[in-house]
C-alpha cells in the first residue's frame, strides 16, 4: 500500500484532535464547550468521539473549527479487552450495534462512509496480532494523552511490530481528552488541498499527515534508498527501522537539530522518524 507524502502534497496543514470525549459520555465538559476550548488553542478540525453515540452541537461551531461527526466503538476482542476503535466521519443515525464483532463493525462504517482509527493499543493490551487480524483500518493511534495517566501513552512500540510484519498503517496523536491535564498535549497534523470537512477525509484516507506532541515537521522523505528530514529544533532525531537497523542523530551540549539525513540498506524493511525536543 502506497500514501502520500503530505510535504508533496498541495494544499495547507490543518491541526486536529481525533479523539476526545463530553459530557455526552463520560467527559466534563459539554460538546459545545469541548468545541470552543479546541478552536481558542488553535485547532482547525475535531472530532468528538463520546462512547457508542454520535455527538452533533446543537448550536453553531466556533467559526474556522471543522467539526467530523464520529464516536468510540467498543466491539469484542476473543482473549482480550474489547476494542477501542475511533470512528470518524460516521452519519446522526449510524446504526451501532453494541454485539456486533469487530470487523463487522469497521465495515459497516465505512460503509456508512467512515473510517475507523484503532485506539491506545498498549493501554488496552492489545497487541500487533490483535490489530493485524482487523480489515479496513485508516490508521493507529500512537500517542494518547489520556493514557499518560497510568503510563501507556505511547503506543509506538505495538506500531514498529505492525510495520515490521508488513501491517502499513500511518499513526495519529490524540488526546482522548475526558477530564484535567488530558488535553491540548498530542494531536495531528493533516495537509488537506482545501479547509473543508471532505478534503480533510480524503487527505486523512490518503495518509497525508504526521503525528506529533510537540515538534514540528517541515519535511521528510524517501529517495533512493536516502532518508532525510528537517524539523523545528529538537535534541533527538531518530530513524527507526525494521528489528536492528535504523539510527539516532543527537545534539551535542548546548546545541540543538534541525536536520538530519542518513542512507537505508534494504534489510531496513521500512523507516519512521520520531523526533524529541
Amino acid at each position: 500500500m502506497f500514501f502520500t507524502n503530505p510535504f508533496d502534497a498541495p494544499g495547507q496543514w490543518l491541526k486536529a484532535n481525533l479523539h476526545t470525549h463530553s459530557t455526552r459520555s463520560d467527559g466534563d465538559t459539554p460538546p459545545e464547550e469541548r468545541a470552543v476550548q479546541y478552536r481558542e488553542a488553535g485547532y482547525d478540525v475535531l472530532a468528538i468521539t463520546d462512547h457508542r453515540t454520535v455527538t452533533f452541537l446543537d448550536g453553531e461551531h466556533p467559526e474556522g473549527l471543522l467539526l467530523i461527526p464520529s464516536l468510540e466503538a467498543h466491539p469484542l476482542c476473543p482473549g482480550a479487552s474489547i476494542y477501542h476503535l475511533v470512528c470518524l466521519n460516521v452519519p446522526a443515525d449510524f446504526d451501532y450495534d453494541g454485539e456486533m464483532p469487530a470487523q463487522d463493525m469497521i465495515d459497516s462504517v465505512r460503509a456508512s462512509g467512515g473510517e475507523a482509527i484503532f485506539a491506545h493499543p498498549y493501554w488496552c493490551g492489545h497487541s500487533a496480532e490483535h490489530i493485524r487480524c482487523l480489515n479496513g483500518l485508516m490508521g493507529v493511534e500512537v500517542y494518547n494523552a489520556t493514557c499518560t495517566k497510568i503510563g501507556k501513552g505511547d503506543s509506538s512500540v505495538v506500531w514498529d511490530y505492525l510495520l515490521a510484519g508488513g501491517t502499513w498503517l500511518p499513526a495519529v496523536a490524540v488526546d482522548d481528552v475526558h477530564r484535567g491535564r488530558d488535553i491540548f498535549m498530542g494531536w495531528t497534523m493533516i495537509k488537506a488541498e482545501e479547509r473543508s470537512h471532505e478534503a480533510v477525509m480524503d487527505a486523512l484516507r490518503s495518509g497525508s499527515y504526521y503525528a506529533s506532541s510537540g515538534p514540528t515537521i517541515e519535511d521528510f522523505r524517501l529517495e533512493d534508498g536516502h532518508v532525510s528530514l528537517r524539523c523545528s529544533p529538537v535534541r533527538e532525531i531518530q530513524f527507526i527501522c525494521r528489528c536492528s537497523t535504523g539510527c539516532c542523530f543527537y545534539a551535542d551540549d548546548g546545541q540543538l537539530l534541525t536536520s538530519a539525513e542518513t542512507e537505508l540498506t534494504v534489510s531496513s524493511g521500512y523507516v519512521r522518524a520520531q523526533v524529541v525536543d
